[in-house]
């Protein structure tokens, strides 16, 4: 019983400790976050797709799984416009390229086909301006080339889109 109380002891002031040192600093975040104290909204603009490429709801899933992903893990309000933090942007790509090319006699097959998902986006931050971006982001994902894109679940392309929200998050709050 009294190694017991002695390791409680030992153990007590320094977890104490961290934690004070931690709650101390305003913009840590155990989500990765560093977003200013003065930073309290974000509008998050439709994801428009002029390509015409995709599912017919990939305006939606992107946008949507934006907004989700920053209400889970910040204390953001999100706002229809005028945040203090703004994304905004559009599909550029929803792409299926072959990929691990492999010969066959003569002929070049694809064993996997790649589908890639771009994005354009524009980040404005109009507390510290230094940190605006424009930049296109994409992810890619390989599928057996007897598929065709078509035939993707919408969670598989669910999961492509969640990939590139969190590149962007890690971009805009995370400064990764």
């Amino acid at each position: 019983m009294k190694l017991k109380n002695n390791l409680t002891r030992l153990y007590t002031l320094p977890l104490l400790l961290l934690l004070t040192i931690v709650s101390g600093c305003g913009v840590y975040s155990f989500t990765g976050t560093t977003i200013s104290p003065d930073i309290k909204t974000i509008s998050i603009q439709n994801f428009e797709n002029p390509t015409g490429e995709g599912p017919a709801n990939l305006t939606q899933l992107v946008t949507n799984n934006f907004k989700d992903y920053y209400r889970r893990n910040t204390n953001l309000t999100i706002l229809q416009q005028e945040g203090d933090l703004q994304l905004e942007g559009q599909i550029v790509s929803f792409t299926v390229t072959p990929a691990a090319i492999q010969r066959d006699g003569e002929l070049d097959q694809a064993a996997l086909n790649r589908l890639t998902l771009g994005i354009q986006v524009r980040f404005t931050n109009n507390i510290n301006p230094d940190e605006n971006f424009d930049q296109l982001f994409s992810i890619s994902q390989d599928f057996a080339q007897d598929r065709d894109v078509t035939q993707l679940s919408p969670a598989e392309i669910e999961s492509l889109t969640e990939r590139l929200v969190t590149d962007v998050f890690n971009k805009t709050v995370a400064n990764w």
